[in-house]
């Protein structure tokens, strides 16, 4: 019988690179400062200040025009998900909550930092990033009871930049318009929902998910397998039909089994 040979903590540190352990630590101690702000609910827009201090900074005002967009289009998947993470901890409840998805930042940082960027790894950072954008938003929505042309408006801007700087990193020529479409879509959907708004509560109220961030999760991921199908050329009404059939049953289940009439 073969036997596996597990690594020692001390033998996978050593096959880091000196660069990845300090970008590990910056992202530790990051992830620490949003937490400490956003606990403090007068400060996290300080935080929100923070993520975008900290990852602008990169992009060097010495560079030609061309090289500065496309460093700020990098950026902007960092700065959605840190100014998410920081409006989620002001409007959580619970403590153990805030600490596990600042874990998850991290994780999401160091998997994101060291991935290659291919067509694949782009979509999936992608339907993170606006899972990550729509849970924040829609919380905020719940709890604080926020003016909805408010929210509407940061649903657009968060689906249209990430789109776009996703598809414009990838050289796709309608970048702007598909963005500007899913944002439409986007935000169609989320005033439909707005008018009621249902969040599901885990017993304790350590983990709170509106409803309208698990439909726009479920049409962004038909949308995203249709065009991933689209670019490798193999999309064939059979794998249309299917994707979309997934997508409806999804928010079918969703819809029919809320209680509307308490939620009203």
């Amino acid at each position: 019988m073969a036997i596996t040979k597990i690594k020692s903590p001390k033998g996978i540190l050593e096959t880091l690179k000196p660069a990845q352990i300090a970008f590990g630590v910056r992202t530790i101690l990051y992830a620490a400062a949003i937490f400490v702000l956003s606990r403090q609910h007068d400060l996290w827009p300080l935080a929100v200040a923070l993520v975008l201090v900290m990852e602008l900074w990169r992009v060097r005002p010495g560079s030609a025009a061309a090289d500065r967009m496309k460093m700020a289009l990098e950026r902007v998947s960092a700065i959605l998900i840190g100014s998410s993470l920081a409006l989620f901890i002001a409007v959580s409840p619970r403590v153990l909550t805030q600490v596990g998805f600042s874990v998850l930042y991290v994780v999401w940082a160091l998997w994101w930092e060291t991935k290659e960027h291919d067509v694949k790894t782009t979509l999936i950072n992608l339907l993170i990033v606006q899972i990550a954008v729509f849970e924040a938003l829609f919380l905020m929505s719940a709890v604080w009871r926020s003016t909805e042309w408010i929210v509407l408006i940061l649903v657009w801007a968060g689906c249209y930049l990430s789109v776009f700087s996703a598809l414009t990193l990838r050289a796709e020529r309608m970048a702007g318009v598909m963005a500007a479409t899913w944002a439409l879509v986007a935000t169609e959907i989320s005033w439909v929902f707005l008018r009621w708004l249902f969040v599901y509560t885990m017993p304790g109220g350590y983990l709170l998910v509106p409803q309208p961030t698990i439909v726009l999760t479920a049409i962004a991921y038909c949308f995203g397998s249709i065009y991933i199908s689209q670019r490798q050329g193999n999309l064939s009404r059979g794998r249309l039909t299917e994707y979309l059939l997934i997508g409806l049953i999804l928010i079918t289940i969703v819809i029919t089994g809320t209680p509307w009439r308490g939620s009203l």
